[in-house]
């Protein structure tokens, strides 16, 4: 056995090993996520007002969409996988350098659309005349941190191919250190107000950024930087292929975020939206250590996939399912359990009692979700793994942008408030249905099914 197999994702690994493999990232994701949002509540609501937190809500589509394209970019991993399962090491860390520096340049295109257009995108996005100052505070700092961001999704994924998924751990440890530390004596102790936030996301950026430069300039990595003599252009194409699933699916959360507040303000005003804000920030929290755990998993399948071994192929497809549903379960259990917490962190002793008893009662239908949520995606991600690229993206619109949506206009307007908890779940459930009928029909072409066929096995 090789070095590679025997030390990283060529590993045939047994359930514990594959638990101890993905916890790393899988805590990562959940633990930056989660200061994440407590950064916001601590920091932005509390001592910048809700003015300051409403302007960072209403830009967050633009967010979204820098997010969209690190989506897309990070399936550079998936790519560079499947390459070393064919053991076309020298074109994995040739496809990975040029791809951080196409990276940093599509970056770069961002910082200078806000630098000659922010008044234009601010106007696009909603601002309205109280909230314009706030937002044109933080962008005018966080354009400066895009490209870094945008790299950042392809240096976290490629830290498992490596072998080292702490380090992914290291790096977000070290990027929360930052911002929390930052905050507090920008926002805090030196009162510059939102514009702090961006420095310290500015701060915690450049120095994950550095870190990865350090990590991947050594030369004795699985992956590390080398020549970049990859073609762009197919490269580029390849990319888009495999990632387009996660960039519809990020395009498609913000058009939906968009649709669900015009709902949400018809049927219930700013309470509502207040009320959905913290439920479903709660559910993405947990929601992106399934992101990790996808994400860990998903270079191992592909690595399978590569060398065309249907046992092992199979072996991953099944425990992936058991790790995926196991921690929905857990995510599910920790919400339910946290709930009064989870109200006490976001809210006031003052506020609103409907905004506390409608976000309560959410707390308890909404994450329900994550039991469909979380297969769903892990059948999106490893369609991409095994090349079926239009099924991945047929689930993805069907999911995002066709079932959401329409739940989510037809809902509300029947059963009222009450009605905008059921939307996600429902949404779920149906593409739960869609997702399985696939898994079933492929069954013997891939190897998971009872009889053990695999047809993309070579004879």
């Amino acid at each position: 056995m090789s070095e590679i197999q025997a030390n990283t994702i060529g590993k045939d690994f047994t359930l514990p090993e594959l638990i101890k493999f993905v916890a790393p990232p899988v805590l990562t994701r959940l633990l930056v996520s989660f200061l994440s949002t407590l950064d916001d509540s601590l920091f932005v609501s509390r001592y910048c007002g809700p003015n300051a937190l409403a302007a960072f809500t209403v830009a967050l589509p633009w967010f979204m969409f820098v997010d969209a394209i690190g989506m897309l970019v990070g399936a550079t991993a998936t790519i560079c996988s499947i390459k070393m399962g064919e053991k076309k090491n020298e074109e994995a860390k040739s496809d990975f350098t040029t791809m951080v520096l196409v990276t940093f340049g599509i970056g770069l295109i961002f910082t200078l659309a806000i630098t000659f257009f922010l008044d234009q995108i601010l106007m696009i996005l909603g601002e309205t005349l109280a909230l314009i100052p706030y937002a044109k505070s933080y962008m005018t700092i966080s354009k400066f941190y895009e490209p870094m961001i945008l790299a950042s999704y392809i240096f976290g994924s490629f830290y498992v191919i490596a072998g080292k998924s702490k380090w992914s751990m290291y790096s977000s440890a070290l990027n929360t250190f930052c911002q929390f530390f930052f905050d507090w004596l920008f926002i805090v102790k030196l009162n510059t107000g939102i514009v702090g936030a961006a420095y310290a996301n500015l701060i915690g950026s450049s120095c994950t950024t550095l870190l990865a430069i350090f990590f991947y300039s050594n030369q004795s990595r699985e992956i590390c930087f080398t020549r970049p003599d990859s073609p762009v252009y197919p490269l580029l194409k390849k990319v888009v292929r495999y990632g387009r699933v996660q960039f519809i699916t990020s395009v498609a959360v913000a058009v939906s975020s968009y649709v669900n507040n015009r709902v949400h303000l018809a049927i219930g005003g700013e309470s509502v939206v207040a009320a959905y804000t913290i439920v479903s920030n709660v559910t993405f929290m947990f929601m992106m250590s399934e992101f990790g755990l996808i994400g860990s998993l998903s270079p191992i399948a592909a690595y399978a996939f590569g060398e065309k071994n249907a046992k092992k192929f199979s072996r991953i497809c099944k425990q992936s399912v058991l790790l995926v549903e196991s921690l929905s379960i857990i995510i599910i259990c920790l919400i339910f359990v946290g709930r009064n917490a989870i109200l006490f962190l976001y809210l006031a002793e003052n506020s609103e009692p409907f905004i506390r008893q409608l976000a309560s009662k959410g707390l308890m239908i909404y994450p329900l979700s994550l039991l469909f949520f979380g297969f769903n995606i892990l059948v999106q991600d490893f369609s991409n793994v095994v090349g079926r690229h239009k099924v991945s993206t047929f689930l993805s619109i069907m999911e995002n942008i066709v079932i959401q949506i329409s739940l989510c206009l037809i809902l509300p307007r029947i059963f009222g408030i009450d009605g905008i908890w059921f939307v996600f779940l429902s949404s779920e459930i149906l593409t739960f249905f869609l997702s399985s009928y696939f898994v079933y029909t492929n069954k013997d072409v891939y190897g998971y099914g009872r009889d053990g066929i695999a047809t993309f096995v070579e004879s």
